[in-house]
């Protein structure tokens, strides 16, 4: 139970790590695959409802249970963007949260598994999730097009999928930078995401040119690429990843 345990603790590192390094097991190789226990809501004809349960509800009941969600809540409001534009202060806050290492790995390992909890309303993070999917469309209404980013990690994932179709699982920061070596050089994504939307100017991090994608996307694998047939590639592998549009088996899961 440990082992599998760690290994779970591992794999949302790795797939959720959001442009900071994660620590690997030696020889241990993370899966590609579909999430399909997710948290993917897109909220899809009920943004109007949720917005309202949040701004009623689930913020301040989730900030009171969570002393570390309560802290960097509060360090979003002192430090985050002010001139929000298009979004509210709460998106401008909950994307200053998302890139903070206070509550990341806690939220990208319950939005990766915990399907289940988000139906039966135990998972913890309905705010967040939410502000953050709702800022993403928001701010991709003025971001027309696709665009390729890049994603670094330090962790081995299987290769044996060309061809396939994954999802992050959870929101998933990327770069419009390639050479942020920083962040890892053996497992490395080029993506073509046309549902993330630039975050850059909220983020804790704006030097990055952070790209935030929702865990809903699709993303075909048309090219997986090693060092083994390419010494100058930039990384160990290099998964090629082709947006095919959204899935999202929770949509308005909490109003059905």
């Amino acid at each position: 139970m440990l082992l599998m345990i760690e290994a779970l603790l591992l794999i949302s590192a790795a797939v959720g790590q959001d442009l900071r390094a994660a620590a690997a097991v030696k020889g241990q190789i993370i899966p590609l695959d579909m999430a399909v226990n997710s948290v993917d809501d897109d909220f899809d004809g009920c943004r109007k409802n949720m917005a309202n349960l949040v701004k009623t509800e689930y913020l301040q009941k989730e900030l009171n249970n969570s002393a570390e969600f309560n802290k960097a809540w509060k360090k979003g409001l002192e430090f985050g963007q002010k001139d929000y534009n298009d979004l509210t202060r709460n998106h401008s806050v909950a994307i200053y949260v998302y890139s903070d290492d206070l509550v990341f790995r806690d939220f990208n390992n319950d939005t990766r598994y915990s399907k289940q909890n988000y139906t039966n309303k135990t998972y913890k993070w309905y705010s967040l999730h939410f502000l953050l999917t709702d800022a993403i469309q928001i701010l991709k209404k003025t971001q027309k097009g696709c665009m390729t980013t890049y994603r670094r990690t330090n962790v081995k994932f299987n290769e044996n999928v060309l061809n396939t179709t994954v999802r992050f699982g959870s929101f998933a920061s990327s770069s419009l930078h390639s050479n942020k070596t920083i962040f890892g050089k053996v497992s490395c994504f080029n993506i073509s995401t046309c549902y993330g939307a630039e975050v850059t100017k909220y983020s804790k991090l704006p030097h990055e040119r952070e790209w935030l994608i929702p865990p809903y996307e699709m993303f075909n694998v048309i090219d997986v690429k090693t060092r083994r047939d390419q010494k100058d590639l930039w990384c160990d592998t290099v998964f090629v990843l082709n947006s095919t549009g959204p899935q999202s088996d929770l949509k308005c899961a909490l109003f059905r």
